[in-house]
């Protein structure tokens, strides 16, 4: 019976020292610098207008597209009330683009009995970065956070037009314009970071992008007017990272 006690204290005595040495581990420390790598989807959307043009009509005013981006990140945290916060700036490479079809009003589109003209309005993004303020709640080895602030995106809008005359002869003149543009807009986002041993950190994020209504202006002559396009991306991102 003395034995059976002694066993049972000895194991009970045990598993105390083992609980209190679990508990005495460290938490996962969040605070530093790191850099690291970002890849996804980018699921990209843009409404258009012909604002004060009677002469085109869109025949579809959106259009999405899906794209794959990938990119490099850098940031930092810090640590404070059980509070993780953090300063994060990224660049990614999406080449994601968007097109819709404008024609003439009276004629429609590729009309070969008689002039008519026909616009292929193709927007095209390709580099985008942010720089966005982080807060987060550390669970274990996991944060849990959510963040913001400012996106910009390189743009160019490239217009092809196709203009049918019969008489000379009916088979489409081709007709190109361009024109680039810098976005700037705003992001929001969530998502979790864990922890893998003292400096490898990986995650899984869900961030939007908005840039608002954007004039891409003609050439001033009449001839290509003026587009009103908004643009607004949602982006599903896995990353890996290295705290130093």
């Amino acid at each position: 019976m003395l034995k059976k006690a002694f066993v049972v204290t000895t194991a009970g005595l045990g598993a105390l020292s083992l609980a209190g040495a679990v508990a005495a581990q460290p938490a996962t420390n969040w605070n530093g610098p790191y850099v690291g790598v970002l890849a996804g989807a980018q699921f990209g959307s843009a409404g258009f207008a012909l604002p004060g043009d009677t002469g085109d009509v869109l025949q579809s005013d959106h259009d999405s597209k899906t794209a794959f981006t990938w990119g490099g990140m850098a940031g930092f945290n810090i640590t404070t009330g059980g509070v993780v916060l953090g300063l994060e700036g990224d660049v990614m490479d999406a080449n994601n683009a968007k097109t819709v079809v404008a024609c003439t009003t009276p004629d429609g589109c590729f009309t070969s009995a008689h002039d008519s003209f026909t616009t292929y309005n193709n927007l095209k993004q390709t580099l985008n970065g942010r720089v966005r303020a982080r807060v987060g709640i550390a669970r274990g080895d996991n944060l849990f956070y959510v963040a913001g602030g400012y996106s910009v995106a390189k743009t160019r809008l490239d217009l092809v037009g196709d203009c049918f005359d019969p008489a000379n002869p009916p088979v489409p003149i081709i007709f190109t314009f361009s024109r680039s543009k810098t976005l700037s807009g705003f992001n929001i986002g969530a998502g979790v970071e864990h922890a893998i041993g003292s400096h490898l950190r990986i995650r899984a994020e869900y961030l939007y992008d908005s840039y608002g209504n954007q004039t891409y202006a003609g050439d001033g002559s009449g001839e290509w007017n003026d587009r009103l396009i908004s643009v607004h991306d949602s982006n599903l991102r896995l990353g890996v990272n290295y705290q130093f």
